[in-house]
């Protein structure tokens, strides 16, 4: 069941935002000047819908998971 967008954000909150945000322009998913814009109202957001608006458009990602766990090693023989 999706949270109450009307809930305050917290700082903690407002931070994971930015750090998706943050992933997202990394991988080349927003501009330079999308990144800034949205960074902007991220650390201004008062609620958890005016954040989730800032990411509806983007994947999910999860920051919990270790970057190297997506390559693949090959073995050598």
């Amino acid at each position: 069941m999706p949270g109450d967008p009307r809930i305050r954000a917290s700082d903690a909150d407002r931070d994971r935002a930015a750090a998706l945000l943050s992933e997202h322009h990394a991988a080349g998913r927003l501009t330079a000047g999308e990144f800034t814009e949205r960074l902007d109202k991220a650390l201004a957001a008062r609620t958890h819908g005016e954040i989730d608006e800032l990411l509806a458009d983007l994947p999910a990602i999860d920051l919990y998971r270790l970057p190297d766990a997506l390559i693949r090693r090959s073995r050598r023989e």
